[in-house]
């Protein structure tokens, strides 16, 4: 007895002296910003390692359209995958990703559809393989001064609005139309006309256009046209296409945007990617766009993480639901031909178990961790993430306050709730037709490129364009592959 005392005395000293080694390992490969990841390692990571006595090493990687060919390079060596939702389909169609149901018991299965936030996006002929991460939508950023400035303006510019939408679509203004007080309520046409107000009244003693998109050639933009189709009443097989009056509709509103000077045409002639939006916003450039929530986190800055914010003052900064499409052309009596919606594309990250994992069951206890209820609150305060468990979302103001924090998420997930099941198209040659819709918005809008005349935006040239070059070179990009998530 003595003897085993002293044994365990002295094995008690030589793990505090030099450390125990841990019964287990696991590596988890991700994709985030500096300080997220910095987070994630030493505090979601390092808190599961001190629980579980786990060695967990964590890799990164740069190009989600390179996953495959890592996962192939470093099998038998990954266990849990952070996944963009636009390569969950094609990391499940190539083998990548192991079935939850090989790694966890029908209970558990069960309790993680209780328990998380549209898992029916995670799942592939009714098999589910993902945990959700985060979802991301876009939302409308707007400065609520601005907003209120062209609302006091609206009277006076009405009949010049009106005639500008004369030459475009032979009527103006729909008849009974009256700028909504309530952004969240805004169709295209309130979108018009408060841009025509900003375009055309000087602030800081100059004229200039306050909204904009995206406009650098990358996803981000062609993501913000094919939003448009689907608000427009397309649907994955027009998407894919490029084929029919969503698309073409799609098209000629951000013509229309472009030739009347809504848009800030220094995002195209300049490239602006998301980040250049937010210096926009800084420099009073912009006083509206569509921004994930996680731009909202950076545009409204919260003192810590390196978000410091954009916004001039904090508190002007607006936030509301999509606004609706509706028809450019109305009919005789001055109505919309058609009403769209206000839903857009849901996107985000998975958390996915490699089907080489050492370890599945361990990967899996590892997902649970950082998706825990703990985990979600302090992660989605600081980073801007749209909590993805139930719980959470049934009390954001007990979660974040009353605050601002609460109304980007409040209104985030709306847009979710707006969205249902749209998600971009899951076929394996989506780069590529997203690549075709760079080309045409590029030629089209940045190019002008609307009308035989050079004059106005013309419907029928847009629809002829697209008929005639980009809906030939989709079918040759599909004529490789199937549609096979079509929403």
């Amino acid at each position: 007895m003595i003897q085993s005392a002293q044994m365990l005395i002295v094995l008690f000293f030589v793990c505090l002296g030099v450390g125990c080694a841990p019964r287990s390992s696991l590596t988890v490969l991700i994709k985030m910003i500096a300080d997220q990841e910095s987070f994630f390692k030493h505090e979601t990571v390092a808190s599961f390692a001190a629980k579980n006595h786990t060695k967990v090493t964590v890799l990164t990687y740069t190009d989600p359209d390179s996953l495959e060919l890592f996962l192939d390079s470093h099998a038998h060596q990954v266990g849990l995958i952070k996944v963009p939702f636009s390569k969950a389909s094609a990391l499940v169609a190539h083998g990548n990703i192991l079935p939850l149901a090989k790694v966890i018991t029908p209970a558990e299965l069960d309790q993680i559809g209780k328990k998380y936030l549209l898992t029916s996006l995670g799942t592939y002929n009714d098999t589910l393989y993902y945990i959700p991460r985060k979802f991301e939508t876009r939302i409308m950023v707007y400065s609520k001064k601005a907003a209120l400035d062209a609302r006091s303006r609206f009277k006076f510019f009405k009949d010049s609005i009106g005639t500008s939408l004369k030459g475009i679509n032979g009527y103006g203004l729909p008849a009974t139309y009256q700028l909504e007080d309530n952004p969240a309520l805004w169709d295209y046409y309130d979108l018009y006309t408060v841009g025509y107000i900003w375009a055309h009244t000087p602030y800081s003693g100059l004229l200039s256009p306050k909204i904009a998109n995206r406009g650098k050639r990358y996803s981000g933009t062609s993501l913000g046209v094919i939003d448009r189709v689907f608000q427009c009443g397309g649907d994955s097989t027009a998407v894919l296409s490029m084929q029919g009056d969503a698309v073409v509709d799609a098209f000629y509103w951000d013509a229309v945007f472009a030739a009347q000077g809504i848009y800030n045409p220094r995002m195209w002639t300049e490239g602006w990617s998301g980040t250049d939006i937010w210096k926009a916003f800084k420099t009073g450039d912009v006083f509206l766009s569509f921004m994930t929530q996680l731009d909202c986190f950076f545009l409204h800055g919260t003192g810590r993480d390196g978000l410091m914010g954009y916004f001039p003052d904090a508190e002007d900064m607006g936030v509301a639901i999509m606004p609706r499409a509706c028809s450019v052309i109305l009919d005789n009596n001055g109505t919309n031909t058609f009403e769209g919606r206000r839903s857009i594309t849901t996107g985000g990250w998975w958390w996915g178990i490699s089907a080489t994992a050492p370890d599945p069951k361990h990967a899996y206890a590892m997902a649970m961790h950082i998706t825990s209820a703990q985990n979600q609150i302090e992660e989605s305060g600081r980073f801007g993430m749209i909590p993805v468990r139930k719980e959470i979302l049934s009390d954001m103001a007990m979660m974040f306050g009353g605050g601002w924090i609460k109304d980007v998420y409040d209104v985030s997930f709306r847009q979710l709730m707006e969205n249902k099941d749209v998600v971009i198209p899951m076929n394996e040659h989506f780069d590529a037709i997203g690549a075709l819709y760079l080309d045409a918005w590029f030629e089209i809008v940045a190019g002008k490129n609307w009308s035989h005349t050079g004059g106005l935006p013309s419907r029928e040239t847009i629809a002829n364009r697209l008929s005639d070059d980009y809906v030939p070179r989709a079918a040759k990009i599909l004529g490789k592959g199937k549609i096979s998530h079509a929403q």
